[in-house]
């Protein structure tokens, strides 16, 4: 294995980090995680071979039957996928089809910008519309590609939007993408979309870790021979998007906005990283580049506001609180507080609340704001929408305030929230309206001079988070039980104790500002007090 340097980006690594995160797994994934050590001292490096495309969007290679306007077109779709820039990709896959009318592969592509497989998204109907104007069956679309590669596509597309619910078509076109893996291993675009199928199949509160090691190996190794290639770049954040592993996708996050400049998504998926490691000032400089690019791509292709652009400007205002710059963070509030004022739209106005609860949470300046006459709904699995945070921002500052009326209303409706996740199919989903209604009661409780109580129900909170996984991002929920928990320690006297508790919430959410403000305050207290 050959020597690393001591600290890559700024960030000091252990000696024996790698041989840590790779201890837990058997040969045979070791031998292919080896990639990832190699990678650390990777940043880029020259192609192993000539690329037949190039751009702001990557570099791939990946020839086909088409030629000509349908090629071009097809590679920009591929490209387009896999920086997840699905409205892009699908334009460029129609316009391969205008082309060359009979090329399946552009069919295949057009059928594939409908799945977004880290979110287990799928718009089913519209894939199959696409895949029936290329040929009315499964059997037609396979004869419309020539064989080898190309037909291969096209019949594991069909399985990805064949029968069964969608979790055994993941696992079933994760196989075929598998077979197709080991039918052609010098391939690195089947190799991509391989790795891409396994970090498909994990869902909320089940490890999917082996698969995402299995992943990270197989983009690494991509990334070796083509430090440009879209897919492995950002294939290798997603698979080390959590504090224990993130370190390892460091090469790739610096490296991935510059190989997409043109695709909003690769400028924002380098912060998933830098927040994992606390890096607040890369987190601030990589929204600011992809919140402007979704507003582009929102105007250009008149998309709905509220999705890319208030997912980046929400980062953008997490980072400039982490940095403890209010000013800049209201700013983006302002921002969002703009667009929600004209749209009415779920996407948006969630998306607003939610920002406008972080900022009431982190700044710690709290104000009595209105609970939503209406009823809050859950608005999705996992985790919870805008309203929600918004609940535990109004209850939370209604119980500092002394305003308990307000704040068992907002306890009421995060309980209404837990007890109708609860009630259906997945679980998991209820875990983190639990939080917040224990995190509202517990203040409830420490207003009321219930210091037993409210220990007792922080308690209960930092159980249940310790059974959520650590967060893809900001915290989640807004307010970490840990902190809070750290909080009322620190108000009670008992240094040694919050301090632990502090520990606990950075090793979820690493360098988090108040985490690290309430750790430095029980250790000075504690060493004055010489415990």
């Amino acid at each position: 294995m050959p020597a690393c340097p001591p600290h890559i980006g700024g960030v000091r690594l252990q000696p024996d980090l790698v041989s840590v995160v790779l201890g837990a797994y058997d040969d045979l994934l070791m031998k292919k995680l080896s990639f990832v050590a190699v990678a650390l001292c990777l940043l880029a490096g020259p192609a192993g071979a000539q690329t037949t495309a190039s751009g702001e969007l990557g570099t791939i290679q990946f020839p086909t039957s088409a030629a000509g306007a349908a090629q071009s077109a097809f590679l920009t779709g591929v490209k387009a996928l896999h920086n997840f820039e699905f409205d892009t990709a699908a334009d460029a896959f129609r316009a391969a089809q205008n082309a060359d009318p009979g090329f399946a592969l552009a069919y295949w592509g057009e059928a594939m910008s409908f799945n977004h497989p880290l979110w287990a998204q799928q718009d089913i109907a519209s894939a199959r519309k696409v895949l029936e104007r290329l040929a009315p069956t499964a059997a037609a679309r396979s004869a419309k590609a020539p064989a080898g590669k190309e037909r291969d596509f096209v019949e594991a597309v069909d399985v990805l939007y064949g029968v069964g619910d969608k979790y055994a078509r993941d696992v079933a076109y994760s196989a075929a993408m598998k077979r197709m893996y080991d039918k052609y291993p010098g391939d690195d675009e089947i190799a991509t979309l391989y790795a891409l199928s396994l970090l498909g199949l994990g869902r909320p509160g089940e490890s999917n870790l082996r698969n995402a090691m299995q992943a990270a190996a197989i983009a690494e190794g991509i990334f070796q021979r083509n430090p440009k290639h879209p897919g492995a770049a950002h294939f290798i954040i997603h698979s080390f998007d959590d504090p224990d592993h993130a370190i390892l996708a460091l090469p790739a996050a610096r490296a991935y906005a510059k190989i997409a400049p043109s695709a909003a998504h690769a400028l924002h998926m380098p912060s998933h990283i830098f927040v994992q490691l606390g890096l607040w000032d890369d987190v601030v400089a990589s929204n600011t580049v992809a919140y402007k690019a979704a507003v582009d791509l929102a105007e250009a292709k008149n998309l709905p506001r509220g999705r890319e652009d208030f997912h980046t400007l929400s980062w953008l205002q997490y980072g400039y609180l982490q940095q403890g710059k209010f000013d800049e963070a209201d700013k983006t509030l302002a921002a969002a507080r703009a667009v929600a004022d004209k749209d009415k739209s779920p996407g948006v106005s969630n998306g607003y609340a939610s920002m406008k609860a972080r900022q009431i949470v982190e700044t710690g300046k709290w104000e009595k704001i209105a609970i939503p006459a209406a009823a809050v709904r859950d608005g999705g699995a996992p985790g919870y929408d805008g309203s929600a945070a918004y609940v535990l921002a109004a209850g939370l500052g209604a119980a500092k305030l002394g305003d308990l009326e307000t704040a068992n209303i907002a306890l009421e409706r995060l309980r209404g929230l837990r007890t109708q996740a609860e009630s259906g199919s997945n679980a998991y989903r209820a875990k983190p309206f639990a939080i917040m209604e224990k995190e509202v009661a517990a203040t409830i409780a420490a207003a009321k001079k219930d210091a037993a109580g409210a220990e007792q129900l922080l308690k209960d909170a930092t159980a249940i988070e310790l059974g959520l996984d650590a967060p893809s991002g900001p915290a989640d929920p807004i307010k970490p039980s840990f902190e809070l928990y750290g909080e009322l320690l620190l108000d009670q006297g008992r240094m040694k104790d919050a301090a632990a508790q502090f520990q606990q919430s950075l090793a979820r959410t690493p360098n988090r500002r108040l985490s690290v403000q309430g750790l430095q305050r029980a250790s000075a207290q504690r060493s004055t007090a010489g415990q």
